[in-house]
């Protein structure tokens, strides 16, 4: 089977930027474990020239996107040379990841997964034209969800909010997690607190911060490690302001991006992971902490409750209230078999739900059903 999978991809090796890129990697890894695929990428990039690289017994096709706005390009002219490229490749089977905007007017066999709610993600991000974004990218989006003939869902929250936007045949698949994270062996000695994603107001980070200082009362000697880049940097400013404006300098460190090899570290030494988000579908940073047995402080919405297991997994709470949040991170640092238990049960969850070659076995038969096999 030759595949060809559509999806923005780690443009360095080991380092991911982001959780679509995360599965697209995960995914091509299981994939390739249980079958004999010739795998083929096609991703935008911003350090790559238009090109091919071999990588790890793929092939990936590099495109740069053209001067559009990204609202008005990634459709449009973005859409024409991915096309254009797939035409080239010829593949039985283009599987296209997150973005339905990608996938029209495309007339080979696809599959289509829907990985968030991007015009909700847009209202996060501010900024000019907020409006015209915001209702350019949803007519788009809806047009490629209801246009889709094989759409995977990662979570039961998309059809819950999108039921009427989809047509076509679904199947319920989650985001896959590769080996190493359940290879990991947890030896933190200190009362470390982890967050992996990006630096942005959608991550509520701010929040997070805040909350972190009324730990401090409790557990004086608490870390909180800040891990990923930034969506707008003058967030990131008041981000390192308010950790200065509250005397956190020593007790709270921004690590920037880290590749996969210093995530497997961090999540060996944490605690706890903590992501209170005020929107979030199915993150991969929860499948790949519950995988290392590091169990999950998270926000009670959107898809994170059907991932996580309230008091058993790890502790869902309101992402705007400061003393649950507390409170639910105090238990964990005050309490290492607790940690431990949960993390243990976490990995339990993790191994039947998300491991790459257990989520890889459901997407190829996807593929086979999608080519009528």
């Amino acid at each position: 089977m030759r595949l060809a999978m559509v999806s923005p991809f780690p443009e360095t090796p080991n380092v991911i930027r982001g959780g679509v890129e995360g599965v697209a990697h995960s995914l091509l890894v299981g994939l390739r474990a249980i079958s004999d695929i010739e795998v083929h990428v096609v991703a935008p990039s911003i350090i790559h020239p238009t090109g091919r690289e071999e990588r790890d017994g793929m092939t990936i096709h590099w495109l740069t996107p053209s001067a559009l706005p990204g609202f008005i390009g990634y459709w449009s002219s973005f859409r024409h040379m991915v096309h254009r490229c797939l035409k080239a490749i010829h593949p039985d089977i283009t599987h296209f990841q997150g973005i339905g905007g990608w996938t029209l007017g495309y007339k080979a066999p696809y599959v289509f997964t829907i990985h968030g709610i991007a015009e909700r993600d847009i209202l996060f991000q501010g900024g000019p034209l907020l409006s015209l974004r915001r209702n350019t990218v949803a007519f788009i989006e809806r047009q490629g969800r209801k246009r889709s003939p094989h759409t995977i869902l990662i979570s039961p929250y998309v059809a819950q909010e999108l039921g009427n936007q989809l047509g076509g045949k679904q199947w319920y698949i989650d985001n896959p997690v590769t080996d190493d994270f359940f290879k990991v062996q947890r030896t933190c000695k200190e009362l470390r607190i982890l967050y992996v994603g990006r630096i942005s107001e959608r991550k509520n980070v701010l929040g997070l911060i805040q909350s972190f200082s009324q730990l401090l009362r409790h557990q004086p000697s608490a870390r909180l490690l800040l891990a990923g880049d930034a969506d707008d940097p003058t967030y990131k400013v008041r981000c390192t302001e308010r950790v200065q404006e509250l005397n956190l300098d020593h007790h709270v460190q921004f690590l920037g991006n880290i590749d996969r090899p210093a995530l497997l570290d961090e999540l060996s030494r944490s605690t706890c992971l903590i992501l209170v988000s005020k929107q979030e579908t199915a993150p991969m940073i929860v499948m790949e902490a519950m995988a290392a047995s590091v169990p999950v402080v998270a926000s009670n919405i959107c898809g994170l409750p059907y991932m996580i297991e309230d008091g058993k997994t790890g502790y869902l709470v309101d992402p705007c209230d400061e003393v649950q949040i507390v409170d639910r991170l105090l238990k964990l640092l005050s309490s290492p078999a607790l940690s431990a238990q949960m993390g243990e049960a976490a990995r339990e969850v993790a191994y039947e739900r998300f491991h790459a070659n257990v989520i890889a076995q459901k997407t190829h038969a996807v593929y086979r059903e999608a080519l009528g096999l």
